[in-house]
C-alpha cells in the first residue's frame, strides 16, 4: 500500500541521513508522517497534519545564491541593556561542500547496514555515481519561503542565543502532488516509485528523485 505524504520537516537543516544543526529552527513547517527515518530525524519529527516528507538540506538559492544575511536588522532592547537584532529575508544557511560532504558521510556509513534505510542510502550514493540524481527547483514549481532570524545578546555584547523562523508557502501542495509513502515509511516520487526527498538550504527547497 501506498500512503500520501502528509507532513513537512519541522526542522531547517537536515540531511538525508539527519539532522545538521543550522542558525535557525523552523517553527512554521508542519511535522512530518514518517515512522522510520534514518538518522536523528526520528528525534525530531514526529507526525503532524500538513503535507510533507523527509527533508534532506543542500545548498543553492537561486535568488541569490548567497547566505542569508541580518541585513536591516531590527534592533530591540530590554531591561538590563540586554537585546535581540532580528531580521527577514531569502538566503541560503550553509555550503554546498558542507552539506554534501555531511550528507555523503551519513549514507556511506548507513549504506553498510541492512533495512529500508540501508536500501535507500545505496539508492541515493549509487545515483550520485551514476550522475542519475534527478533535482528540480522548487521555485520553478511554485514553491517560496522567507526566513525570520533572530539573534540575542546579553548588555556587554555577548550572544546569549537565536531562535528563527520559515513562512513556507506552496510546498505542501507540490508533496501531495508528486509525493507518497510507501510500506516501508519511506518517500517515494509518484511517477517513477523512486526515492524522493526534499532538500531545504535556508530558503531554497529542492526536490530529489533517485
Amino acid at each position: 500500500m501506498i500512503s500520501p505524504v502528509n507532513s513537512l520537516s519541522s526542522s531547517p537543516i537536515l540531511s538525508l541521513f539527519g539532522i545538521s544543526s543550522s542558525p535557525a529552527s523552523n517553527t512554521s513547517g508542519a511535522e512530518k508522517l514518517l515512522n522510520n527515518v534514518t538518522g536523528n530525524t526520528d528525534d525530531a519529527l514526529k507526525t503532524g497534519n500538513a503535507l510533507g516528507t523527509i527533508i534532506e538540506l543542500v545548498s543553492g538559492q537561486k535568488q541569490s545564491d548567497t547566505l542569508f544575511q541580518m541585513i536591516n536588522a531590527q534592533k530591540a532592547y530590554a531591561a538590563g541593556g540586554d537585546y535581540s537584532e532580528t531580521a527577514t529575508g531569502t538566503g541560503t544557511v550553509i555550503s554546498e561542500q558542507q552539506m554534501t560532504a555531511s550528507t555523503l558521510a551519513s549514507a556511506n556509513a548507513q549504506a553498510g547496514g541492512t533495512g529500508p534505510e540501508a536500501n535507500r542510502a545505496k539508492a541515493y550514493l549509487d545515483a550520485r555515481a551514476k550522475g542519475t540524481l534527478q533535482q528540480t527547483d522548487l521555485s520553478t514549481m511554485g514553491v517560496t519561503a522567507t526566513m525570520t532570524q533572530t539573534y540575542y545578546y546579553h548588555a556587554d555584547g555577548t550572544e546569549s542565543g537565536e531562535s528563527g523562523t520559515y513562512d513556507i508557502k506552496g510546498l505542501a501542495q507540490f508533496l501531495k502532488k508528486f509525493a507518497t509513502v510507501g510500506d516501508d515509511g519511506l518517500t517515494r516520487d509518484k511517477a517513477t516509485g523512486k526515492y524522493a526527498t526534499v532538500s531545504q538550504n535556508g530558503t531554497k527547497f529542492t526536490y530529489n528523485v533517485f
